[in-house]
């Protein structure tokens, strides 16, 4: 849907509400648009690209000055179109039916940009978390597990869904307390994908810490399961640190997690 209404709102901009009728432009943002269902990184990789194609050639940048304002305009409505896009409603997560019924479905310290949907578990003394959550930048499955989550690192998006965790820990688990407002996740070092199976997803591995304390309290491992269409599904799986857990990549969990669909 996205991608239909780019298109049709760069025509209908393009051909009736500029002057002049840039083809050239048109043309371009339509292969772009169907690239993001492609590309790697999607809107990532296709901005400096597309810039760095639009002013290769003489006649090139000859148009730019020519159509500027109409190109950035263009450009504008592209992104805040996928943006918008991303409050559409993620599909409902689900999980191994060994697992039982979750503990929770939804998730109230979620940001509520990018839309998402969060199942929680306490199985074998993890917590589990599935979340199906849009991915604005791209529609494609090539690179989007790794682009989001490092998107989340950065914009702390993993601490905001990290606080249910710790709250179902607090609850499930004897003797652990932590105040899930006051903590900090530090990212490990990892190769940056594992494989499961006959497949290799990308996997990234938190500690959790007090906040001003260097001792590690738990431990989360996040494996993206990426899906063409513009969303994807974050398995979580967080444990405390009291617990001896050899398995670092989970693969008992992981696998019975890609097995149940």
């Amino acid at each position: 849907m996205a991608s239909l209404t780019i298109a049709i709102s760069l025509f209908v901009f393009f051909k009736y509400i500029s002057e002049d009728f840039d083809k050239s432009a048109f043309v371009f943002m339509l292969i772009c648009t169907g690239l993001l269902w492609l590309i790697p990184g999607g809107v990532f990789a296709l901005l400096p690209l597309g810039l760095i194609a639009s002013f290769s050639s003489p006649a090139s940048r000859e148009e730019w000055k020519v159509f500027k304002k109409n190109r950035i305009i263009a450009v504008f409505m592209i992104l805040i179109t996928v943006n918008l896009f991303a409050f559409y409603p993620a599909s409902v997560p689900s999980g191994p039916s060994d697992w039982g019924n979750p503990i929770a479905t939804e998730n109230p310290h979620a940001p509520s940009w990018p839309a998402s949907e969060q199942y929680t578990w306490f199985y074998d003394g993890a917590v589990i978390s599935v979340v199906n959550v849009r991915t604005p930048h791209t529609f494609s499955q090539f690179g989007q597990s790794s682009s989001s989550i490092n998107v989340g690192v950065f914009l702390d998006v993993h601490e905001q869904r990290m606080q249910q965790s710790i709250e179902v820990m607090n609850e499930q688990i004897p003797g652990f307390s932590i105040d899930p407002t006051s903590f900090t996740l530090t990212e490990l070092s990892t190769e940056g994908s594992y494989e499961y199976g006959d497949d290799s997803y990308f996997v990234a591995r938190f500690e959790i810490k007090r906040e001003g304390f260097e001792t590690t309290i738990g431990t989360v491992l996040v494996v993206g399961i990426p899906d063409f269409g513009g969303e994807m599904s974050v398995l979580s799986i967080t444990r405390p640190a009291v617990f001896n857990q050899e398995d670092i990549f989970e693969e008992n969990l992981v696998n019975q997690y890609l097995s149940s669909f």
